[in-house]
């Protein structure tokens, strides 16, 4: 059963192989991107100048797509492959709640999961995408808890717009926190998921706050560098003071914020950080009574960590997509678009097999005429050179009178095919001709029935001898008039016998 399975599952394969879905995260400093090959990782990183993206918006496309094409260029040496990639676009342009709804049927519970979508949503959906995902189950009633995301359409359609222009083909749009929320679910080293946790991402374009239970993603608060800068009332530097007040204030909404929803302390935080570790931690820990846990990774120890969210976009990238019911924040939706997609690829790959198959068949074509035409070359300067040799001439001869009785062989082999079979009849009677007869007509009219025999005998007495011998053979009414026997000069004997069948 298990071959049957493996053998299934091969041919699948054969006929509609799966593409490989990379994770693509977009900052405004940088853009990566990181495809799972096993054990292994294929990376690839552009750094993105000032003024490309800002706030989470795309503020120059046509630069945009020039460094996506350089990236595309860094990930693969095919520049017309199309790249499909779950895209991470900046935490600043993406808005999240957790709502709630009672346990119902499948169908029922997606339509009041977009009905709350709606009635919570705090911009306008005419002009932007909200997606849900079920992320638990409330202890306390058994309702059924979502996470909901929203962001500006503008914001979504300028990223897909420059991705599509640079060979990529965005599957599914998602955010820091729920990327990096399922990185620390797969990957983490000395994390208990059982337990809820407050992560706190230091990155390079602002501080984000989450909370994860069970391993999913429940809330979710950014704080951009610019805001603290504006918060400091400074231009251009951020004090580590400005850092740790922001660090202070925010923590402090987390708790509050998870106290009120779920009755529950959070004991955990989980710090996500390239630099001043120890200062933060200690901070945190003379400010709150969190177990703080630098974040590590159990698998791909030596990524570093700002390839996090990427990395979980990668994750997500291996979940088939038919299962794939997680958040994605454009038009099309998830499993909609990559269908599209995959479609594509399916009919490319065996466009490529087709045309792989046509230039083989050619390639041996060729190389047959070249070993049919070099060995009648061959034969040609053979026979050359035998009737260059002595006798030569003669062996050519022997050659045509050889191929000419060939041609008589085979018309006369052609003619005996083509002719008809001789009568029983006329089979009975030549058995009965001896040396002594020879006939010169023989007569039978098949509608009588009747026949004659006419011909020469050695003597009377061998004419006697073949009428005795056709009513021995069962002809009837044989005669030979005496009147027809007429001696010739030879000493021979002319008659007539006649006779009915």
């Amino acid at each position: 059963m298990e071959t049957l399975k493996r053998l299934v599952s091969k041919l699948k394969q054969l006929l509609w192989p799966k593409e490989v879905i990379a994770g693509l995260e977009i900052k405004d400093s940088a853009a990566r991107l990181i495809q799972i090959e096993g054990d292994t990782l294929k990376k690839a990183v552009i750094s993105l100048e000032p003024g490309i993206i800002e706030n989470g918006m795309v503020r120059d496309k046509n630069r945009l797509i020039q460094n996506l094409l350089k990236l595309h260029a860094e990930f693969t040496r095919h520049s017309k492959r199309e790249v499909p990639v779950i895209v991470s676009i900046p935490s600043a342009a993406v808005y999240t709640q957790v709502f709630s709804t009672p346990a119902l049927s499948e169908k029922d519970l997606e339509e009041a999961a977009e009905l709350n979508l709606k009635s919570i949503s705090p911009i306008d959906l005419k002009t932007g995408y909200a997606d849900w995902q079920k992320i638990g189950v409330q202890e306390r009633d058994g309702k059924i808890e979502f996470l909901g995301a929203f962001v500006k359409s503008s914001a979504t359609d300028d990223f897909l717009e420059c991705l599509e222009s640079a060979k990529f083909v965005p599957v599914a749009v998602e955010f820091p926190a729920l990327a990096i929320g399922r990185s620390i679910k797969e990957f983490s080293a000395g994390v208990n998921l059982e337990k809820p946790q407050v992560v706190l991402n230091v990155a390079s374009d602002g501080i984000d706050f989450f909370v994860l239970r069970n391993g999913n993603l429940y809330f979710n608060y950014f704080v951009p560098w610019k805001l603290i800068l504006e918060d400091s009332g400074r231009a251009r530097e951020i004090l580590f003071a400005d850092f740790k007040d922001t660090i202070l204030r925010e923590l402090k909404k987390v708790a509050t914020f998870y106290l009120s929803h779920w009755q529950g302390k959070l004991e955990t935080l989980v710090l996500i950080s390239q630099a001043l570790n120890q200062e933060i931690t200690e901070f945190i820990k003379i400010n709150f009574p969190f177990k703080v846990i630098d974040f590590k990774l159990r698998k791909f120890s030596d990524l570093p960590l700002s390839w996090l969210g990427a990395l979980g976009s990668a994750v997500r990238g291996e979940i088939p997509r038919a299962g794939d019911n997680l958040i994605s924040l454009m038009a099309v939706g998830t499993e909609k678009g990559y269908y599209q997609s995959e479609i594509k690829f399916f009919i490319k790959v065996w466009r490529d097999v087709f045309l792989a198959t046509l230039a083989f068949l050619a390639l041996v074509f060729v190389l047959v005429d070249s070993l049919l035409y070099r060995t009648n070359l061959k034969l040609a300067n053979q026979l050359q050179e035998i009737i260059s040799a002595p006798h030569g001439t003669e062996v050519a001869e022997l050659q045509e009178q050889a191929r000419r009785f060939n041609q008589l062989v085979d018309k006369a082999a052609a003619a005996r095919e083509k002719s008809l079979a001789r009568s029983p009849i006329f089979s009975k009677i030549n058995s009965l001709i001896t040396r002594d007869i020879t006939l010169t007509r023989v007569l039978v009219d098949a509608q009588q029935p009747s026949g004659l025999l006419s011909g020469r005998a050695v003597s009377e007495a061998a004419a006697i001898a073949l009428k005795n011998a056709l009513i021995k053979e069962g002809f009837k009414e044989v005669s030979l008039p005496l009147s027809t026997l007429i001696a010739n000069v030879d000493q021979s004997v002319s008659f007539t016998i006649s006779f009915k069948l």
